[in-house]
């Protein structure tokens, strides 16, 4: 069974200042409740908060900040929890700051293409809103409840990423509340109050608060870019019988820079939910598919760039690659071009066959070490039972890529779980080695991580974080400093 978090200590003295700061009903130490934000569906062990709040303003969270800066005690922040890497658990226990209540939309600048949200407004909020004005943000393969604003300032990823790049890099302004409980903002709503629009040309202080896994301030409210949605849609679809062969169809492709989105997933991936334990693929079905969406505003930029993916496929067949063009199952297209989705995009859906555990090496890696990668990794999931259900996606053309495996294992055995933990940091070791970098880090990657980091970055990560949190109470220990 799922490990039961041990008790801490709660002192009713903090609770009452919680509740005079917060609010009455926004402020508790029952067990119940604290034990609803212990855990995730991930391998990372449950942890029991002291307490937990909800913040509804700003003027709040400063005042929790100051209080808890002065007592020393460590502040989580929280918003939909749906992340699969154990950022939300509280390594020392300590206050669970909960953000969802903010979740007001507060500007939709549809000739700027920007908006301005809470950290509480989700995905599926958010889309609806911007489809008013018949605009659209990169929607992640995730849940709609997801927090907008948390997988911006984790860089997360979306479904305009081979375009657009990462969601982080939409990020246009911030607002946010510093662990000694100062409020801040960078970009240029630091300058002009109702200006929202970019972080440049002034210093790029907004890297001081993202991806650091809440580890340095609040964002209390953010400026996103937002883009049209173009009226004509095409995916393209096919398969490949090994790595090689869809590794060298997605460089030619990307090399033309006409996809918003261009990944491939295994066919253990493709399965929903994700065979648990490994099951062999048939001998006759290709091992990988991509998806390749475009988006067009006429018709004649449409059939454009069904030219250059018509040209593409004739050059790899001439290669004597293994492509076959395909016909992606219409519930999948709609997963893939309907974002944000409940269809295949929910982790729940993925882990079905398991016991409600899912956790990834996910990792930002050079797309030419792919294949390199994936067949290690197949290798070592495969001897640990588990399925290779790996994901790679193109960003920002052939920039940069993501390539990720979602593994599923039954959480109700601690021997199960243990297994899948060190098949996915031996996964994530592999890709180090390659250069790829894991994002959105568990504890266990972060230590992996600061062994191969140059002195010089440690120290200064050490620096900043001592600089903005002098007494070490945002979200400590996920850092693995």
């Amino acid at each position: 069974m799922t490990e039961i978090p041990k008790e801490s200590k709660v002192d009713p003295r903090i609770t009452k200042k919680l509740r005079e700061i917060m609010g009455e009903k926004n402020a508790t130490a029952a067990k119940h409740i604290r034990y609803a934000y212990s855990y995730d569906m991930s391998f990372v062990k449950p942890k029991l908060p002291d307490y937990v709040v909800m913040a509804e303003t700003v003027e709040q969270i400063q005042e929790l900040m100051r209080f808890a800066n002065l007592e020393k005690i460590p502040v989580i922040p929280y918003t939909a929890g749906t992340n699969i890497g154990g950022l939300c658990i509280p390594e020392r226990g300590g206050i669970l700051l909960d953000l969802k209540k903010m979740n007001k939309i507060i500007k939709i600048d549809p000739e700027s293409h920007y908006a301005v949200i809470e950290p509480g407004v989700s995905h599926g909020q958010l889309a609806e809103a911007l489809y008013a004005h018949k605009l659209r943000f990169g929607w992640p393969v995730g849940p709609p409840s997801a927090s907008v604003s948390s997988c911006a300032i984790n860089h997360g990823i979306g479904g305009l990423n081979a375009r657009y790049g990462l969601n982080s890099q939409e990020i246009t302004s911030m607002e946010v509340v510093l662990p000694t409980g100062e409020l801040v903002r960078v970009g240029s709503c630091a300058i002009v109050e109702d200006a929202w629009h970019s972080t440049l040309p002034l210093p790029k202080l907004d890297g001081l608060f993202k991806g650091w896994l809440g580890g340095t301030g609040i964002v209390t409210k953010l400026g996103i870019g937002v883009h049209p949605i173009p009226p004509f849609l095409k995916v393209f679809t096919v398969s490949c019988d090994n790595v090689e062969d869809m590794y060298s169809y997605m460089l030619n492709l990307s090399n033309y820079e006409i996809c918003d989105d261009l990944t491939a997933v295994s066919w253990w991936l493709a399965q929903v939910p994700i065979p648990y334990p490994y099951r062999e693929k048939p001998d006759e079905a290709p091992e990988w598919f991509s998806f390749a969406n475009t988006n067009s505003f006429t018709q004649k930029e449409k059939e454009a760039r069904e030219e250059i993916w018509e040209m593409v496929v004739d050059e790899e067949k001439k290669k004597g690659t293994s492509l076959k063009v395909t016909q992606y199952p219409e519930e999948a297209l709609r997963a893939r071009t309907q974002l944000p989705s409940q269809i295949v995009g929910s982790t729940k859906n993925y882990c079905k066959m398991a016991g409600a555990g899912i956790s990834w090496p996910g990792t930002f890696t050079p797309a030419n070490k792919w294949a390199p990668v994936y067949t290690e990794w197949k290798k070592l999931l495969i001897g640990h039972n588990l399925s290779p259900s790996v994901r790679m996606s193109m960003y920002r053309g052939v920039h940069y890529g993501m390539l990720r495996a979602m593994i599923p294992f039954n959480k109700q055995s601690a021997d199960e779980t243990e297994n899948a933990r060190r098949a996915i940091v031996e996964c994530l070791k592999i890709d180090l080695d390659h250069g790829g970098i894991p994002y959105k880090p568990p504890v266990d990657f972060g230590q992996e991580i600061n062994k191969r980091a140059h002195p010089g970055y440690l120290m200064l990560l050490r620096r900043v974080k001592q600089m903005l949190d002098p007494n070490d109470i945002m979200n400590p220990g996920k850092l693995a400093l």
